[in-house]
């Protein structure tokens, strides 16, 4: 993946908070700037994990829902079809 250029962020940030950031920072040596990208960077990464798993539960209900619209069109129509025919766990063996 090429590199995009970098993109500026201001946070505005409670004063104990700051303060919180910079101890952490200034104890492991790092600096307090870098600290806070990680952090925006991290909360990212969860945001688009959890928008995607929210979008394939959306693409899951509307595929089991499209299946139970083509099982009651099937079963609507059709007198006698043994409808474990569809079902991948069947009855009885």
């Amino acid at each position: 993946m090429a590199s995009a250029a970098p993109v500026s962020l201001t946070i505005t940030l409670p004063a104990d908070v700051a303060g919180l950031l910079k101890k952490a920072a200034s104890d492991r040596g790092w600096m307090p700037e870098s600290l806070a990208a990680d952090c925006v960077a991290q909360q990212l990464e969860v945001a688009i994990r959890h928008r995607v798993a929210l979008e394939r539960i959306d693409q899951v209900d509307s595929a089991l829902l499209e299946l139970a619209k083509a099982i009651g069109t099937i079963e609507a129509g059709s007198e006698g079809i043994d409808l474990s025919d569809f079902c991948r766990y069947r009855k009885g063996g």
